[in-house]
This record gives C-alpha cells, sequence and structure tokens, in this order.
C-alpha cells in the first residue's frame, strides 16, 4: 500500500458555508463540500466525488 498524504491544510469559500478548498499539499485546489444530517450536524465530506463518514467518538 502506498504512504498516506501528509495532512493538508483547507480554507471555507465565501459563497457558501458547506464548500471548503484544500490550501496546500499533495490536492492542493481541490473542492469540497461538506454532507449534513436533516438537523444540520456534519456528518461526513464529499471530496472529489468520494463521501467520507464522520466516524462517531466513543462519548456520541
Amino acid at each position: 500500500m502506498p504512504p498516506d498524504h501528509i495532512p493538508a491544510e483547507f480554507g471555507l469559500l465565501p459563497a457558501n458555508a458547506d464548500e471548503y478548498v484544500i490550501t496546500s499539499g499533495a490536492m492542493k485546489g481541490l473542492r469540497g463540500v461538506f454532507t449534513r444530517d436533516k438537523s444540520g450536524a456534519v456528518v461526513g465530506i464529499d471530496l472529489a466525488g468520494r463521501l467520507f463518514s464522520r466516524v462517531p467518538t466513543p462519548s456520541q
């Protein structure tokens, strides 16, 4: 397996609170969007057409 990418920085885009852009690292320039459930809680992110779901912590 290839090594994972190092963590990258991202910025929130001003036009829509749920959109972001990666600002550093190997995926610099890619845009994504936060996904929310019916109550408005963030449950994942969409990056380059792939959905990455949020994993609950033990206290949740």
